[in-house]
């Protein structure tokens, strides 16, 4: 069970980051993350629209374990 925490906790961390970086993204075009949730929404990137929503749930700049 060790290893499927671990995997897990990369899994959010890796998702964390991603999600971070298409906020980053959204903002360099000057758009909200509520606009762009909708944009994303459009196209059916409907996870991600509603991610970058929502804070992180890991710290991107902490380690993995806790």
């Amino acid at each position: 069970m060790g290893n499927a925490l671990e995997f897990i906790k990369g899994v959010d961390k890796l998702h964390a980051f991603y999600t971070e970086n298409v906020r980053m993204l959204a903002h360099a075009y000057d758009l909200s993350d509520e606009e762009a949730a909708r944009v994303l929404e459009t196209y059916d990137f409907r996870n991600v629209a509603r991610s970058i929503l929502r804070p992180p749930r890991v710290d991107l700049m902490g380690p993995l374990e806790d």
